[in-house]
């Protein structure tokens, strides 16, 4: 009966019929509900639908069921970012990104790139508090942004239960609304920002000098035959325990890394302009 109320789900999901795929998994669940296959399944659906607060629910009991589970990490971060709990949403990832590697996972350039996204919102949020520290206006105008964005969500979430919008459409507005603050704070730091003080600028560091194993800022960059560049203590590790490339999936070995020159270069060089990076 489960199995079948699953793969009814299944296939509504594929469809993009996610509301009605949240329905069949729910049904699955009531008849086996200790199945964490079934919860990562509505998770999933219900990420699709933006309804975040379920999504962690779901996620979370799928770990409760299975810790082991790269989906039910994945699903759990995916969540928590999107619910702004960015450091548990970080560790999250870190967890699911870790059981990839070691299961070789052709999911791990995905899941590298939440993981990231999720530093970025940690630092993010320590920015806000640094910033906000040395300019009390600045702090007071934000405050009063956050009020106005938790106001409009509110209403788009009352709009959704009186059914004037449906699943996809309070998922689109929500995501609307949260672009739309972005955007504005951006602006509004730009303005406030003093050019004879440059500690009042926001910091950022740049994608580029990101380590993809390690989430960070790399030091001694090696690149491998697929292209991409590692901070060679980390990949060497990682070499050690799997053997393979941990993008491509393929035999790697330590004799066909090469030094990447230019990019330790910039490193260096933006470290020395940026003592602060080292702490990201």
């Amino acid at each position: 009966m489960a199995y079948m109320l699953k793969e009814q789900g299944n296939q509504c999901f594929k469809d993009g019929q996610y509301k009605e795929a949240e329905d069949f998994y729910g049904q699955a669940i009531s008849v086996r509900s200790n199945d964490p296959k079934l919860f990562q399944n509505r998770a999933l659906a219900r990420i699709r639908l933006s309804n975040w607060r379920d999504a962690e629910q779901d996620a979370r009991k799928a770990v409760e069921l299975d810790s082991q589970s790269m989906k039910a990490h994945f699903y759990l971060a995916q969540a928590l970012l999107n619910l702004r709990h960015v450091g548990e949403a970080h560790r999250e990832a870190l967890q699911a990104y870790s059981i990839c590697l070691a299961t070789n996972d052709s999911s791990v350039e995905v899941v590298g790139q939440t993981v990231l996204k999720a530093k970025q919102a940690v630092w993010q949020a320590k920015e806000t508090s640094r910033l906000r520290e040395m300019n009390d206006t600045l702090a007071t105008v934000e405050q009063i942004m956050e009020q106005q964005l938790r106001r409009d969500v509110a209403d788009v979430e009352e709009r959704f239960k009186s059914k004037t919008i449906g699943e996809m459409g309070r998922g689109e507005e929500l995501q609307q609304l949260q672009d739309e603050f972005d955007e504005r704070r951006r602006n509004v730091r730009s303005a406030f920002e003093n050019s004879k003080d440059p500690e009042s600028k926001e910091r950022v560091v740049p994608d580029w000098m990101v380590d993809p194993i390690s989430f960070e800022v790399m030091h001694d960059p090696v690149i491998t035959p697929a292209g991409v560049s590692y901070e060679r203590v980390g990949l060497l590790k990682h070499l050690k325990q799997s053997g393979l490339d941990p993008l491509t999936r393929k035999k790697l070995h330590p004799d066909a890394l090469t030094p990447n020159v230019g990019l330790k270069q910039a490193c260096a060089e933006f470290l020395e302009r940026n003592g602060w990076a080292v702490d990201w």
